[in-house]
């Protein structure tokens, strides 16, 4: 199943009094890179939540936020700054004293300090939350994998056509070059006849015959480019990724596209090969967004 490498999900899950929310975010990567942001109290879950991605994810980055939203009562705890209150008490006494003010300092004084009350740390039970922070990085992949499948089916029709289109322009080459075939005979000919009209030198009539022969074969490359296009719409419509196999066959289209340009001897050929170079630019854009 050819899938994109792009996407975007969202999950969470509830139970026992906890609840996650887990985003997930994805890019083009030539691998499989996960990048996670864990609360202090999940870091232990990092090896399982990677373990959980590669089951499902073959090729790119992804970004996982995980958020602990909501943890039981009785596991709730608030820590008093009390260095912080009496700072600020010394500090409001000396303030009454100097400006000589009557009122008394109050507790919701106090209560205004920023950072006076922070909650405290939690000891989870890895065993505990595992099940329920699961459920909601698998409810985030699910809609993640499912915008990836949908963006890369967009992408494999895309591919499709780019490569019917390229099918098409390796007939005209295969016709064009058929004429530049015939071009080349008449060529030899005119060669024949202006060598034999003076002195005869047979070395010099070897050389240019073989010489024209070899730039007009390109035969055995629109053979190897056909081949190659037929192994690029298969692996298109396998079940596996198949991302990094189709950029290698289109480098090696690359490879018989510019072998047939530097053989091309005629203008109408090498037009051909131009054009065919701007459609595999465009294949090879599309492939880097292929997992």
């Amino acid at each position: 199943m050819i899938r994109s490498m792009t996407g975007y999900g969202r999950g969470s899950s509830s139970q026992d009094g906890f609840t996650f929310i887990a985003e997930l975010r994805s890019v083009n990567h030539r691998y499989a890179d996960f990048a996670l942001r864990l609360p202090r109290e999940l870091y232990s879950l990092e090896d399982r939540i990677k373990k959980q991605l590669q089951e499902s994810i073959k090729r790119g980055r992804v970004e996982v936020n995980l958020v602990l939203d909501e943890i039981p009562a009785g596991l709730r705890q608030v820590k008093v700054n009390y260095d912080l209150a009496k700072d600020y008490y010394r500090s409001l006494e000396q303030l009454s004293s100097r400006l000589q003010l009557s009122d008394q300092i109050k507790i919701e004084h106090l209560l205004q300090v920023p950072e006076l009350f922070k909650p405290a740390g939690v000891t989870l039970d890895e065993e505990e939350v595992w099940p329920i922070a699961r459920a909601a990085i698998q409810d985030a992949l699910e809609q993640l994998l499912n915008q990836r499948q949908v963006e890369g089916e967009n992408l494999c029709r895309d591919l499709m056509e780019r490569c019917d289109h390229l099918e098409e322009m390796v007939e005209s080459a295969s016709n064009t070059a058929e004429l530049a075939k015939e071009d080349c005979r008449r060529r030899m000919e005119q060669k024949f006849e202006e060598l034999l009209v003076g002195k005869f030198e047979e070395t010099r009539l070897l050389m240019e015959s073989a010489l024209l022969v070899e730039r007009m074969g390109v035969d055995e490359e629109l053979v190897r480019l056909k081949s190659h296009i037929e192994a690029f719409r298969s692996n298109l419509s396998g079940i596996d990724p198949a991302g990094r196999k189709l950029d290698f066959i289109a480098q090696e289209m690359f490879r018989e596209v510019n072998t047939i340009g530097s053989k091309a001897g005629d203008y109408r050929l090498t037009n051909v090969v131009v054009d065919m170079k701007a459609e595999l630019e465009k294949i090879r854009e599309q492939i880097q967004n292929l997992e």
